[in-house]
């Protein structure tokens, strides 16, 4: 089975700034919006054993919030983040959508974000 997954760019950032955040969605499947409501969006960042993780559950203790803006449609956001990613170099990261239906998630996108160094500490 081929990878569903849709790659998507991301800006690259400097290491130590405020990270602009994102919008999300509305997602698509097939062309179509999943009839099931959005119940959870998880985005996890790792680079070697290093992880920085996104989520609209609070529970998780994520290490930055996302927020469901429409469940119907699949949309989210993020905010600005202060505290982004803590070293410089490339990171994979995906997005996970749950439903409340289901305990497995739907990996809709992945990709990679490159944090360059700062010049000055």
């Amino acid at each position: 089975m081929a990878d569903y997954t849709e790659t998507i760019s991301l800006d690259d950032h400097k290491l130590g700034d405020r990270w602009v955040g994102a919008t999300i969605g509305p997602v698509t499947i097939n062309g179509e919006t999943p009839s099931e409501t959005l119940t959870r969006i998880r985005m996890q960042f790792r680079k070697g054993a290093a992880s920085y993780t996104l989520d609209s559950d609070e529970t998780e203790e994520p290490d930055a919030p996302i927020t469901i803006d429409d469940g119907d449609t699949w949309e989210g956001s993020i905010d600005e983040v202060d505290d982004f990613l803590p070293t410089a170099g490339r990171w994979s990261w995906d997005m996970e959508f749950y439903v409340e239906e289901y305990d497995s998630p739907l990996t809709c996108y992945k990709g990679h974000l490159t944090v360059h160094p700062q010049v000055t500490e």
